[in-house]
């Protein structure tokens, strides 16, 4: 059997407030990191946007968008198949009257194969995380 290369690449970079700017920003740098070798891409966390969660803002809460039909995890799933790359997607998701920082995973095929809700909820200076995320309610996924 001939071995495979996994070459991951985790990309890092300042946001705007504005989502358009920012997922421009990352199909770049994860068009960039596939010219280099990469086949496993990891986006920051909450990438759409500048990290609000240092105030309590209520405002902040119109982020938020359903994980079915999210524009985001849309177009990454078009750049994972049409670069035959793994993208993990995070994003503020609004569900069941309930907000989570989720992560969709996108196969190298462009397919999505599941979502992942952060259970870990940090709060403290400048990690304001408890006032805008409920605890995952996923549970932990192993694929083989």
């Amino acid at each position: 059997m001939e071995g495979r290369r996994v070459v991951v690449s985790a990309l890092q970079f300042a946001c705007t407030d504005d989502v358009s700017t920012n997922v421009n920003t990352a199909e770049r740098l994860v068009r960039a990191a596939h010219g280099k070798g990469a086949n496993i891409i990891l986006i920051q966390e909450l990438f759409e946007g500048y990290y609000f969660c240092q105030a309590q803002r209520e405002d902040f809460f119109q982020r938020a968008k359903p994980y079915k039909g999210h524009p985001t995890i849309l177009r990454m799933q078009k750049l994972a198949k049409e670069l035959g790359i793994v993208i993990p997607v995070s994003f503020f998701e609004e569900a069941n009257n309930a907000h989570y920082n989720s992560i969709a995973i996108i196969d190298a095929d462009g397919a999505d194969l599941g979502l992942y809700r952060k259970s870990h909820i940090p709060d403290g200076p400048g990690y304001q995380e408890k006032f805008y995320f409920n605890p995952g309610d996923t549970g932990f996924k192993v694929a083989v």
